[in-house]
């Protein structure tokens, strides 16, 4: 377990001593490398350019980065969970991820609750295809389609997933990994016959496909136990590909962050876009700070984030992320540091495959 011991009046580097299986160094240089400030000098392009298509169930918007203009860049398909039609909850990680240089396709699937969730898939992977064949013709050279990542949250973790067992179904690239948030299922939005499971027969997923699952471990509704049944669906994966992950709630000093089914959301005004019929802003400009919102915090920082950009950063050519894969590894189950000096409580690892 990993352990910080406290020393009142210390700065944050003589609070961090060295205690069962982590060292003062490691956790140190972690603090270093997801803190706030980390995150926002990671952000090199300035602003970002929204392109948009169709309307309705058929819109998509594809955030580009710009100033500079990017060459052969990642791609990630967001799909949003039911009725997130609107980007703004998630637009703080959108706009890191853009302005980090990831292209990101977020297409909207939805017409509020008139839409079946045996559909979303469908619209998801039309609009998705929709959105890249502009790209491809107006911007060519702009993504390349090697690099690829499915990101999927609630719903849209199942449409991620399915999209990715036969993605040239939709005309669409095979996923490089694949990183699946609060995953949920129909049965949790509907019912009656609507409330049938749209997930398809994911067993037949890629062992070779990288696949991380993650929760906030209060969602115990909808993501703790659909991330449970999915992740023994794949056991077909070996253990270097696959990951699931549960991220829990903690307090301190009467502040306290709550790792439920909205723990994943960072909302960011800029990307507000409630009526997916209406015009948008054509940009984007950029800020230096995040937006504060509730929403925003550790579990961002150390979990979500962490986890959505090293990823990305692989499926753009950096090294294989191992440690996210690896259960023993003290990075997974490191969520920061609170502004006492307190450590955030562990992160939890499973695996419901063993042989």
């Amino acid at each position: 377990m990993l352990r910080v011991c406290l020393a009142s009046g210390f700065l944050l580097a003589f609070l961090l001593q060295p205690l069962a299986l982590y060292a003062q160094d490691d956790a140190q240089t972690l603090v270093r490398r997801y803190a706030p400030e980390a995150w926002q000098a990671q952000r090199i392009h300035r602003d970002v350019e929204v392109v948009t298509l169709g309307d309705g169930p058929s819109r998509a918007y594809v955030f580009i980065p710009q100033n500079p203009s990017p060459k052969a860049a990642p791609l990630v398909f967001f799909h949003h969970g039911w009725l997130g039609m609107n980007p703004k909850n998630f637009g703080g990680l959108i706009d890191l991820l853009v302005r980090r240089g990831a292209v990101v396709i977020f297409p909207v699937y939805q017409d509020g609750d008139d839409t079946p969730p045996q559909l979303v898939t469908t619209l998801a992977g039309q609009a998705d295809a929709a959105a890249l064949a502009l790209l491809q013709t107006q911007r060519p050279g702009l993504v390349d389609t090697s690099k690829v990542l499915y990101l999927g949250f609630s719903m849209g973790a199942s449409i991620s997933l399915n999209l990715a067992i036969k993605p040239e179904r939709f005309g669409l690239p095979e996923p490089r990994a694949l990183l699946l948030i609060a995953p949920g299922d129909a049965h949790h939005v509907a019912k009656g016959p609507l409330a049938r499971s749209i997930l398809g027969p994911i067993e037949k997923l890629p062992a070779g496909l990288p696949t991380v699952m993650v929760s906030g471990y209060a969602d115990t509704s909808i993501g703790v136990p659909t991330a449970r049944s999915i992740a023994a669906r794949l056991c077909h994966f070996p253990e270097q590909k696959r990951a699931l992950l549960f991220f829990p709630s903690d307090s301190d000093e009467g502040v306290r962050i709550q790792a439920g089914h909205g723990s994943p959301g960072a909302p960011d005004s800029r990307y507000d876009f409630p009526d997916s019929r209406a015009r948008v802003p054509a940009e984007i400009p950029g800020r230096r700070e995040f937006e504060t919102s509730p929403s925003l915090n550790l579990l961002d920082y150390y979990g979500y984030w962490r986890l959505a950009t090293r990823l990305v950063d692989w499926v753009g050519g950096a090294n294989y992320p191992a440690e996210i894969f690896d259960r023993s590894n003290p990075e997974n189950r490191f969520l920061g540091i609170w502004p006492s000096g307190k450590p955030y409580a562990e992160a939890l690892t499973e695996d419901h495959c063993q042989r």
